[in-house]
């Protein structure tokens, strides 16, 4: 089975580059609030049906699969250096949503990281205060005026340098307003771990 693994992107946003450079023409004239984003695979097959298995189907094995290939780029590939995040915010759901589904997707993905790499997982520091339509139904205006002020930080986060986790990035804009939460809290570098970049 051949994987669509990410290759050769932009070192902040994860989209496509130009030549001979490292950071791509949009970040460069409008950076996104994060710093760095990781990330996996293209959003394609076989990913694709991996994710909705996880997410809509509770096949938390997938999960388990994608955390491992995870928590090996975490350690091999994206710190090298050994310099990790101190800590990891999985995206939170709304709390209608999560007790509908069962699970927070992004908790699941995280667990192997948790046994591998152990950088501290934040859960409770940060919550969905409104109950939102699926970014997925929405174009990217829409995504954008979604995320409007649905994030809110739970008490002071006492780190300068946190990872956050989200399965999917598409537009961005999941990512782009709980970073902005974050940043006001203080918080100086984010990084974005993601399965799939779109």
């Amino acid at each position: 089975m051949i994987l669509p693994w990410i290759e050769d992107r932009c070192f902040q946003c994860g989209l496509a580059l130009g030549e001979g450079s490292v950071y791509c023409s949009q970040c460069q004239d409008s950076p996104p609030k994060f710093d760095r984003l990781c990330a996996l695979f293209e959003y394609q097959p076989p990913v694709i049906q991996l994710i909705i298995g996880l997410k809509f189907e509770k096949r938390l094995a997938y999960g388990r699969i994608l955390g491992e290939l995870l928590a090996d780029h975490i350690l091999y590939k994206w710190y090298k250096n050994g310099v990790y995040p101190e800590a990891v915010l999985p995206v939170p759901l709304h709390a209608q949503r999560q007790r509908a589904r069962g699970f927070n997707q992004a908790v699941e993905l995280l667990m192997p990281q948790s046994r591998v790499c152990k950088i501290p997982i934040l859960l409770n520091r940060c919550k969905r205060i409104q109950p939102t339509p699926p970014q997925s139904s929405l174009n990217k205006q829409g995504r954008k005026r979604n995320m409007k002020g649905v994030f809110q930080v739970i008490g002071p986060l006492p780190y300068e340098h946190i990872a956050i986790l989200d399965d999917v990035v598409t537009t961005g804009s999941t990512v782009n307003a709980l970073c902005e939460v974050l940043k006001e809290a203080g918080i100086i570098r984010i990084d974005v771990w993601t399965i799939c970049r779109a």
